[in-house]
């Protein structure tokens, strides 16, 4: 890789998918293996990010790896393994961050993406403008979370210092209790790119993704 390419991409923030949930509300189904004309939602989300300029991506995989774990070696994606069948999303969350520390080395300490693996929309359309918004930051926020209508959503930025900082949290605790004392030290990024927070939980959920999506094949 040429010089400041390379430098681009070792400065960018790694990223790691939260793959791990049950997705009981949906019948117990793994989500991000949903395919929209023949794609999976994995797929999709991991080409997103690379599309944006990320090349150290990871996943946090528990049930359902039978069918998650060869999108992950079909994408080149590291496999963090959660091993607690429905385990909490603050547990995936530690998993992540304490599978990136322990990459890190005192040369590069990168920043990290964290996002569910559920996001039948986002695209790499939605997360460069996020990266633009966390390189254009001002030097005190440690992290940067997207908001559509009130309703905070995913990617979710965080500083190295930060991620530092999830990691020596007691153990039930994740992001969102770090975010919560944070203060000013969260920056709230306001965008109507209603991708950032179209999840898929419910059957009501899928079937509005169909209905946006009528024309196109959405199905496991």
């Amino acid at each position: 890789m040429h010089g400041h390419l390379a430098s681009q991409a070792e400065h960018a923030p790694a990223a790691i998918l939260l793959a791990a949930g049950l997705g009981r509300r949906l019948g117990g189904v793994p989500k991000s293996a949903l395919r929209i004309d023949g794609l999976s939602l994995f797929e999709r989300l991991v080409d997103a990010l690379r599309q944006s300029g990320i090349d150290d991506i990871g996943a946090v995989i528990g049930p359902y790896a039978d069918r998650l774990l060869p999108l992950a070696q079909r994408c080149g994606v590291r496999v963090v393994w959660q091993g607690v069948p429905g385990a909490p999303l603050a547990c995936s969350q530690r998993l992540a961050v304490q599978e990136h520390c322990a990459r890190q080395t005192p040369r590069l300490q990168r920043d990290l993406l964290l996002l569910v693996a559920d996001l039948p929309l986002l695209t790499d359309a939605d997360i460069v403008p996020l990266l633009h918004a966390w390189r254009a930051r001002p030097p005190a926020v440690r992290a940067l979370v997207p908001v559509v209508d009130g309703v905070r959503g995913h990617p979710v930025c965080l500083s190295w210092e930060a991620v530092s900082a999830v990691d020596r949290l007691p153990p039930a605790q994740g992001v969102r209790d770090w975010l919560a004392g944070a203060g000013d030290a969260v920056q709230r990024l306001v965008t109507d790119r209603v991708a950032h927070v179209t999840d898929l939980d419910t059957p009501e959920d899928l079937a509005a993704l169909r209905r946006r999506l009528w024309s196109r094949s959405v199905d496991w």
